[in-house]
């Protein structure tokens, strides 16, 4: 029958086939990260932002009212502002996706105004979304930012989430 050996040997041994397999375990991982999200296939480059602008509306509602017993329909007095600005999101990847997109504002020296979101759900490969996109009264402001601080806009992150269909 052999003999077992223990003893500071044996362990360093399993410590080395241990750190071996981890080793391997993550240059696995890395070389497979690597493959699959492709060199130069960034997300910021599916989407694009421009022409945005300050847009007043006093133009009240068709349908307000101050004549009757409800407030929702009320006339408003308050000019209506908001930060218009166009975007397109083009699905450059493979498959359908849902893309989410963070949208900063700037004032005219670069600073950071505000942000929000735009997004499209289910859109095939190849296949772009426009729209636009907005910045209003309820939108989170830096500081005591307001609309009419914003002079450009510009996108801060953009995220794909891949299909299975």
């Amino acid at each position: 029958m052999a003999a077992r050996h223990s003893g500071p040997g044996r362990r360093t041994l399993v410590l080395a086939v241990i750190a071996a397999v981890v080793v391997a375990f993550l240059a696995g991982g890395g070389v497979t990260w690597w493959v699959l999200v492709g060199e130069g296939d960034d997300v910021m480059d599916h989407v694009e932002v421009s022409g945005g602008k300050l847009v007043a509306d006093d133009s009240d509602d068709a349908y307000c009212d101050d004549d009757d017993l409800y407030s929702y329909n009320d006339c408003d007095t308050d000019t209506d502002e908001t930060y218009e600005f166009s975007y397109r999101i083009t699905n450059k990847g493979e498959g359908h996706a849902n893309y989410s997109v963070v949208v900063n504002a700037f004032d005219e020296e670069g600073d950071f105004v505000g942000q929000t979101y735009v997004g499209t759900t289910h859109l095939a490969s190849g296949e772009t979304d426009s729209d636009e996109g907005k910045f209003s009264e309820y939108s989170d402001f830096e500081g005591n930012r307001e609309l009419s601080d914003i002079a450009s806009v510009k996108v801060a992150h953009a995220e794909r989430i891949a299909l299975a269909n």
